[in-house]
């Protein structure tokens, strides 16, 4: 078993023995279980597909298979938010209040920075196809052998955030903030709360799931393809000032969400 499955079994695991540990309802349980055994079955799959199809071809798999188990792993710890925690949340947007009340409103509000927000905002859309981008970038780099610390900085840096806002949920700072929130407009904009809206758990992950992940990636790319990497890595930061200013996360979000993978990497490469 490979090390990124390894990890992929363990969280499904974790959230599945946490949920009878946790007051949960019944249907809750149920969906932590059903996921979690999809993502077991698609795991243990893996480790015998090669004596039906080619070996050349499952291996191929087992490399892209963390780019679908991760967004369940998400969705397993979404499930277990039934109430927020407004102690954790007003910590939160209290630093926010320190941090961003002097430069946000211009850049958001004033059209002669409108620009810089309609290029965050795209930024921020980036982020869904960042990580499987980074992923082929190897693959025509003739690296594909480094899927595996790719996908260790990536997983490491990314499943504490899902875990910890599985136990301590806020709400993203968008729909607690709904005047500062709605100052940044536009057609990508829109795109974007779309997205969060039908494919999201509507909830804060502290510290940002989108930052580690992008960041995670795109380390390791740097690492190896210093100039493209250098590249993902800018567009990483523009994700994680995206999110800042499109209030899809609090700032403390992003700062310990890229410390945190900033360590993970360190360790790994």
């Amino acid at each position: 078993m490979r090390k990124a499955e390894l990890i992929n079994l363990v969280a499904f695991s974790f959230f599945i023995v946490a949920s009878w540990l946790r007051p949960l309802t019944r249907q809750r349980r149920i969906a932590i279980a059903a996921i979690g055994a999809i993502g077991i079955g698609l795991i243990t799959a893996a480790q015998f597909a090669s004596a039906f199809v080619s070996p050349i071809a499952v291996s191929v798999v087992r490399d892209w298979l963390p780019a679908a188990l991760m967004p369940m792993v998400y969705w397993q710890a979404g499930c277990f938010s039934s109430r927020i925690n407004k102690g954790f949340q007003t910590k939160l947007q209290r630093l926010d209040q320190k941090l961003l009340a002097g430069w946000m409103p211009n850049v958001a509000a004033k059209s002669s920075y409108r620009w810089v927000a309609v290029l965050l905002e795209l930024a921020y859309l980036s982020c869904y196809a960042l990580v499987p981008l980074g992923l082929g970038v190897l693959y025509f780099a003739g690296l594909r052998r480094h899927a595996t610390e790719y996908w260790l900085v990536a997983l490491l840096a990314t499943y504490p955030c899902y875990a910890f806002t599985a136990f301590v949920p806020t709400e993203p700072p968008r729909t607690v903030e709904i005047k500062s929130a709605r100052t940044v407009t536009g057609k990508i904009r829109r795109f974007n709360l779309w997205i969060v809206r039908w494919f999201t758990i509507q909830l804060n992950t502290f510290p940002s799931g989108h930052v580690t992940a992008t960041l995670g990636g795109s380390l390791v790319l740097l690492h190896f393809l210093p100039s493209i990497g250098l590249a993902f890595v800018l567009v990483s930061i523009g994700i994680a000032l995206g999110a800042v200013l499109g209030r899809y996360h609090y700032t403390a979000d992003v700062l310990l969400g890229a410390a945190l993978t900033v360590a993970v990497a360190a360790v790994i490469l």
